[in-house]
C-alpha cells in the first residue's frame, strides 16, 4: 500500500467536502482506520475546512425575519353570505355577485400586479430593488470550499515534495551507513583472521620493513612450517604505478627465489603466494614490470625481513 500516493490522489479533501460516492466514502474510513498516516491527514484536512468556515462564516442580519414576514400575505379571504332567493330578485342577485367579485378580486390583483417589496441581501446586508443578484449560501460555501481545497492541495503537494526530498535523503544516508558497515564487518572479519594465524604457533611471522626507496611500508609473510605456504599480510605499500606491479623473493643461499607476484588490489587481503623453500633466511619484495621478472630490481626493494 502507497500511502503518500493515497494521500496525494485528493480523495481525502474530495471526503472532507461531501462529494465522493458511499463506496468511496467506506474505503476512506477503512483506510483511516488501518494506516494512522491516512488517518492524522485526514483529521489535519476536516480541521483546516472548519477553521475556514469559521473564520469567514457570515451571520444573517437581525432584520431577515421582519423582510420575509413583510413579503408574505396573512389576510384572510371571507366567503360573502348569499341572500335568501325568496327575497332577492335577479337583478339584485346580479348585484351582489359583482359585489363580492370585488370584495375578492383585490386580494388576487394585489398579489400579482404589486410592485416587488426590495429585498435586503443577506450577505451584504443590501437592499436588492432588483438590479443586484443575490447569491444563496450554497454557493457562497461552493466558492470557499473551492478556495480551501486548492490551498490545501498547494499545501499537499509541498508536504509531500519535502516528504519525498526527505525520503530521498534518508535513502541515501542509509546506503552509505549500509556500506560503512559493511566495510566495517569486512575489516573486523580480517583482523580476527589475523589474530587466530598470529596466535596459531604453527605459523612463523616475519616482519619486513621499509627499505630506503619506502622507509613507511610495512608488510608480514606469515610461514605455515608444516605445509610451507606464504600469506602476506600487507599493512602499509604504496599503490603500484602503471605498468608496474610488486613482486615477492625469498633468499635462500645467497640467491632469490621468485615467490609470485602481488595482487593489484592488496589493501585489507590475505595474498596466497608460492611455497616457501625450508631453507629460506630473508624476504624482501621488489617493484617489477606487469608480470613479474626473472631476478629483482635491487634499486627498487621496497621492503624487506629476516626469518
Amino acid at each position: 500500500m502507497n500511502i503518500l500516493a493515497y494521500i496525494e490522489s485528493g480523495i481525502l479533501e474530495e471526503y472532507v467536502l461531501g462529494t465522493v460516492s458511499p463506496q468511496e466514502k467506506q474505503e476512506v474510513e477503512c483506510m483511516s482506520h488501518i494506516y494512522p498516516e491516512i488517518k492524522e491527514e485526514l483529521m489535519r484536512t476536516e480541521s483546516a475546512l472548519e477553521q475556514y468556515a469559521l473564520k469567514y462564516q457570515t451571520p444573517p442580519p437581525a432584520s431577515l425575519k421582519e423582510t420575509l414576514f413583510a413579503q408574505m400575505n396573512f389576510d384572510e379571504v371571507i366567503k360573502p353570505e348569499l341572500a335568501e332567493p325568496a327575497d332577492t330578485d335577479v337583478s339584485a342577485l346580479e348585484e351582489a355577485d359583482r359585489e363580492n367579485t370585488i370584495k375578492i378580486l383585490p386580494v388576487t390583483e394585489q398579489i400579482q400586479t404589486e410592485e416587488p417589496i426590495a429585498e435586503r441581501n443577506v450577505f451584504t446586508n443590501e437592499l436588492n430593488t432588483g438590479g443586484t443578484v443575490i447569491y444563496p449560501a450554497w454557493a457562497k460555501f461552493a466558492v470557499a470550499a473551492s478556495i480551501l481545497f486548492a490551498l490545501l492541495f498547494g499545501w499537499s503537494a509541498m508536504k509531500t515534495s519535502d516528504l519525498t526530498k526527505q525520503n530521498e535523503e534518508l535513502a541515501a544516508s542509509s546506503e552509505t551507513m549500509k556500506s560503512d558497515l559493511d566495510v566495517l564487518k569486512k575489516d573486523a572479519e580480517y583482523n580476527q583472521t589475523l589474530a587466530a594465524l598470529y596466535r596459531n604457533p604453527s605459523f612463523k611471522v616475519v616482519k619486513m620493513s621499509g627499505l630506503a626507496k619506502s622507509p613507511e611500508s610495512s608488510v608480514a609473510a606469515i610461514w605455515d612450517t608444516k605445509t610451507n605456504e606464504i600469506l602476506l599480510d600487507v599493512q602499509n605499500l604504496p599503490a603500484a604505478p602503471q605498468g608496474k606491479q610488486y613482486q615477492l623473493w625469498t633468499i635462500v643461499d645467497g640467491k632469490p627465489v621468485d615467490m609470485g607476484v602481488l595482487d593489484q588490489e592488496f589493501s585489507k587481503k590475505l595474498l596466497k603466494m608460492k611455497q616457501a623453500n625450508p631453507s629460506a633466511v630473508a624476504f624482501a619484495i621488489t617493484l617489477e614490470k606487469t608480470g613479474g621478472s626473472p631476478s629483482p630490481t635491487m634499486e627498487d626493494m621496497f621492503v624487506m625481513g629476516k626469518v
